[in-house]
């Protein structure tokens, strides 16, 4: 006899089955619209509490007691207003005084020789020995000797810079410094140049280049700087000009600032160069025209090259003439006098012995 789980198992199987197949069978498939989306939350934009503006001046003029009382605004009449500011009071200017410059005394070294080996006097040496420490030592443009710098050498003289701004020269020999233009006396220069007129004048070149030698000695006549304005050079200024008589002479004045000359302008070393190049190039009978600027107004100087040695030598010799024919009319009319005062100096001579006479006598007695 079989037992009935065979039964329940078959029965079991059968369910199973139907439920796959109904499964199966009753599948749906989504598309379109109705496919299956995440969904996610969106954000809620936060939302603000307005704050209500509450006007207090509305509330006190809607006063239900009646106590608020209006303000009126107040229009300050023109007889209250008040006046406009007194104009500063005006104040003296007072004009500083000049500080005069002080010289200090002449440095007490002695220059014994000079080593120059080019033009660039910064390749140059000067032996100078310290008198106070009687030690001897070689300098370049530079160095600082007691409280004086070395700023140029030249080939018979040095020039130091002292702490307070003046220059002194050291000459290699005295007779270097008896010839040296820089220092020479206002005659020897009218050779050199001669005034015509309030802004012209006549230049001797021969004698202009045995005065001043080179454009570096011509700077250092005119004690010529640049001139600035605005952080631009303008021109050449110059300098103090007591040191020489040239400046002077060719009707230049300190602080005066040249602009051009024949139209090329003194701004920039090359144009300085070009300028020197155009006056050595001129001839007998060429001007040279100096635009300068003095005191806020333009001033014109016109140079005429002209040699009037001739002239001077004519002059010279007709002077010599007129003294030597007048020296014997001068030597009689001396003789005139001499002869004419003769008698009275006869005279003098006769009273003095009269009285010395009775005074001898007297002497005599009272011996």
């Amino acid at each position: 006899m079989k037992h009935p789980f065979w039964i329940i198992n078959l029965g079991l199987l059968s369910l199973v089955l139907t439920a796959f197949a109904f499964v199966y069978l009753s599948s749906v498939t989504i598309t379109g619209p109705l496919k299956r989306v995440d969904i996610e939350p969106e954000p809620v934009p936060l939302r603000r509490e307005q704050k209500v503006a509450i006007n207090i001046k509305k509330i006190y003029e809607d006063d239900l007691f009646g106590t608020y009382v209006k303000e009126v605004p107040h229009l300050r009449s023109l007889e209250t207003a008040i006046p406009f500011p007194a104009p500063p009071a005006q104040q003296k200017i007072t004009i500083p005084a000049i500080i005069e410059p002080e010289f200090l005394d002449p440095l007490q070294v002695t220059l014994k020789g000079i080593i120059v080996v080019s033009s660039n006097d910064s390749k140059n040496r000067a032996m100078i020995q310290d008198n106070k420490t009687l030690q001897e030592g070689t300098y370049k443009v530079g160095d600082v000797i007691q409280d004086a710098q070395l700023i140029r050498i030249f080939k018979n003289k040095v020039i130091f810079l002292r702490l307070n701004g003046q220059q002194e020269i050291l000459y290699l020999r005295e007779q270097d410094a008896k010839v040296d233009p820089a220092y020479s006396a206002p005659h020897e220069w009218d050779a050199v140049v001669k005034q015509t007129g309030p802004t012209t004048y006549l230049v001797n070149p021969q004698a202009f280049v045995e005065q001043v030698k080179s454009l570096t000695e011509c700077i250092d006549l005119l004690n010529a700087t640049t001139a600035y304005q605005q952080g631009k050079s303008v021109g050449l200024r110059i300098g103090n000009l007591t040191r020489s008589p040239f400046g002077g002479m060719i009707g230049l004045q300190n602080g005066d600032i040249i602009q051009s000359i024949n139209g090329i302008p003194a701004q920039t070393t090359d144009e300085r160069l070009a300028i020197y190049k155009n006056i050595t190039s001129l001839k007998i009978g060429n001007t040279v025209t100096i635009q300068l600027q003095r005191k806020n107004r333009d001033v014109t100087l016109v140079y005429t090259l002209e040699d009037f040695t001739e002239e001077k030598e004519k002059n010279d010799l007709t002077e010599k003439q007129e003294t030597a024919f007048l020296l014997p009319k001068k030597n009689e009319t001396i003789k005139q006098q001499h002869y004419a005062l003769a008698p009275t100096v006869d005279k003098m001579k006769k009273a003095d012995h009269r009285m010395m006479f009775p005074k001898g006598n007297q002497l005599h007695s009272n011996s």
